[in-house]
C-alpha cells in the first residue's frame, strides 16, 4: 500500500536555496533530500507552519550532512 501524501514542506539547502517537498512522515520524521549535484542532505521535519511566499508549507530543519 502507498503512504498517502499529508503535507508540504520547505527546507533550506546548505547553499541557501528553498526547496518544496511533499511527505507522508509525521512531525519528527528525518528524510534524506538528494540534490542534482548528488549530495544527499538530512532534514528533521517541524510543525511549525511557514508564512510569506511559502505559506501553507511546514518548515525542515537540517539534521546534518551526509
Amino acid at each position: 500500500m502507498r503512504k498517502r501524501i499529508t503535507r508540504w514542506c520547505t527546507l533550506l539547502t546548505a547553499d541557501a536555496y528553498p526547496e518544496r517537498f511533499t511527505s507522508s512522515e509525521p512531525a519528527g520524521a528525518i528524510v534524506t533530500v538528494r540534490r542534482l549535484g548528488g549530495r544527499a542532505e538530512r532534514f528533521r521535519l517541524t510543525d511549525i507552519p511557514l508564512y510569506g511566499p511559502h505559506r501553507g508549507t511546514f518548515a525542515a530543519e537540517p539534521a546534518d550532512y551526509l
